[in-house]
């Protein structure tokens, strides 16, 4: 499953490189990123705080995403999960920023489940076959979009979140 999203780029892997030492990276990842295990909060656009990122951080790993804002039309879908070592004075970071949640696997079964049921059920089960011929085609092109549209949406997730990534990271290095 894991290399099906990664070709059709909802999951992705970057490496980056910062001139910090591994404490001063931690000290201020936790400066820039509130501490959050990354669970599910309801009413998390109504919560204020000078961070755009919660997450949490350890010795050689973390986990970070965008905090949701009210009105925020960017989508922040993606998660990036991210182990970082260090070597002479370069700090080394491997990180995989993914876009596809589980819980979209019940969103696409409901889909698929709807669309082949109304097909099945127009195609075999109309009376004496009178089924106007644009209902194949309009059911072929609602059904692209209902799975086209959150598809690029969560690439376009990935793709905001990978430039967003990069640029935040090296900006709190080199900030003093």
């Amino acid at each position: 499953m894991n290399d099906f999203l990664r070709k059709i780029h909802l999951v992705k892997d970057i490496s980056i490189q910062l001139p910090v030492s591994k404490i001063d990276f931690i000290q201020k990842f936790r400066n820039h990123v509130d501490q959050s295990d990354l669970s599910f909060v309801p009413f998390e656009v109504f919560q204020s705080s000078r961070n755009e990122y919660k997450g949490n951080i350890s010795n050689n790993s973390f986990e970070l995403r965008k905090r949701r804002k009210l009105f925020d039309t960017n989508y922040s879908f993606a998660k990036v999960t991210g182990h970082f070592t260090e070597e002479n004075n370069q700090l080394n970071i491997n990180a995989e920023i993914n876009g596809f949640r589980k819980r979209m696997l019940l969103f696409l079964g409901i889909v698929v489940m709807f669309y082949s049921i109304f097909l099945f059920a127009s195609l075999f089960l109309g009376s004496d076959s009178t089924v106007p011929f644009f209902i194949l085609p309009f059911l072929l092109f609602h059904m692209s979009l209902m799975l086209g549209i959150p598809y690029f949406v969560i690439r376009r997730s990935v793709k905001r979140m990978i430039y967003d990534i990069e640029r935040d990271l090296h900006y709190w290095v080199t900030k003093n």
